[in-house]
């Protein structure tokens, strides 16, 4: 199945929407897509709110966020700093 989702950190030659053919972790109200080896995606209401370099670090995004219905990359930042000490 493909899953399209918004990127929202597009430039003018980049992607506005990224297309995954990848079945994606369903987690705390996110879904987490495995792009590369190592890479995550964190998904939101149909937005990539996050791009981590690992499982654990995409889970603690989703799990910063889990109570917003529309979360923005800046709420994740914002609450990753808040929660974790760090982004």
């Amino acid at each position: 199945m493909i899953h399209n989702y918004l990127n929202p950190w597009a430039g003018p030659s980049e992607p506005k929407e990224y297309s995954r053919n990848v079945n994606p972790i369903e987690y705390n109200g996110c879904q987490i897509f495995r792009v590369h080896q190592t890479q995550f995606d964190v998904v939101k209401a149909g937005v990539c709110i996050s791009q981590r370099g690992g499982l654990e670090g995409a889970k603690k995004c989703a799990d910063a966020v889990s109570d917003l219905m529309f979360p923005s990359f800046h709420d994740v930042r914002s609450r990753m700093l808040e929660t974790y000490g760090y982004i």
